[in-house]
């Protein structure tokens, strides 16, 4: 039988699929500007494209959150539920230590606290949607303001450790602005010097879970074939299965905790929960994403 120990040490390798995330993104959105001929006279529909296909899944999520709460509390364990406006207003406009955690940074709504955890890694992907429209464009003209940018991230980042900002989590979005450049490019010059200025910041001031989940996450972006079927649709359902795992996943394994199965076969049960995650991923995604991917498309950039 597998320890607490042990499966916590299983959540918490898990966990790295966060940085993965942002890997991801940091290959997609450039693909997207460069592909999409972007340019900066079209930073408001770029912020109002990616707002529109990111924010519907998010409020869906949050009003799922809050009417779980709500039947679990009523009619399951037949007590008090009280819907916190404020609270959800706050995650909306993800105004929760809106650029870290240190009292001196800002806040919209102090003493709010995070419908779920994993949201405050979404308020991070809204603050690197707002930089790479600016900087994207310079890294067009010169590779070597990529690799200032690099510099001054990765720099930040290792000053400020503490606060959840993108600045901490440069490693992962460098390390994907470089895939695609390679991706699109091939092996230049800065492309190498970036990816090695990302490892050193992730081998010297990350634990090894960090790089680790870098590195995976940038060598399956640049050497993985994209023609595998099962990976191409995880992966359009991977912001969908972003947000709704921890309510999915979560309550299967809190309503199974004390059966047998849970017991003699925990990481089955966690390969279960993974498995009713990417259900509900998918549901998510072909009900509300998939039309707000169809409504974003329809906001087109200025020649």
């Amino acid at each position: 039988m597998v320890s607490s120990e042990g499966i916590r040490a299983f959540f918490q390798i898990g966990a790295q699929g966060v940085e993965i995330f942002y890997v991801i993104s940091g290959f997609i959105i450039p693909y997207a500007l460069y592909h999409g001929r972007y340019k900066i006279k079209n930073y408001l529909p770029y912020l109002f494209k990616r707002l529109s296909r990111l924010l519907p899944p998010y409020y869906v999520t949050i009003a799922l959150i809050t009417l779980t709460g709500f039947i679990l509390h009523t009619y399951v364990w037949l007590g008090g539920y009280n819907i916190e406006w404020r609270n959800i207003a706050a995650n909306a406009v993800f105004g929760i230590d809106l650029i870290g955690s240190s009292d001196l940074l800002l806040s919209y709504f102090p003493d709010n606290r995070w419908i779920n955890p994993i949201f405050e890694t979404l308020k991070v992907e809204v603050q690197f949607y707002v930089l790479i429209g600016l900087l994207f464009p310079l890294f067009q003209k010169k590779s070597h303001y990529f690799i200032l940018a690099a510099l001054i991230f990765l720099s930040i980042g290792a000053a400020t450790i503490p606060d959840n900002t993108v600045f901490i989590h440069a490693p992962y979005f460098f390390l994907g602005i470089a895939a695609f450049y390679i991706r699109e490019k091939g092996w230049l010059i800065s492309n190498g010097i970036v990816v090695a200025l990302c490892a050193l910041s992730l081998l010297n001031f990350y634990v090894w879970q960090d790089f680790f989940a870098g590195l995976l996450a940038f060598s399956l972006v640049v050497w993985l074939p994209s023609n595998f079927r099962f990976l191409r649709l995880t992966g359009k359902i991977s912001y969908s299965y972003y947000l709704i795992h921890g309510l999915a996943g979560g309550q299967l394994l809190y309503f199974t905790r004390n059966t047998p199965l849970y017991h003699e076969y925990p990481y089955l049960m966690v390969i279960f929960a993974l498995l009713f995650s990417w259900i509900a991923a998918y549901l998510i995604y072909f009900c509300i994403e998939k039309p707000s991917l169809s409504l974003s498309k329809r906001i087109k950039y200025k020649d």
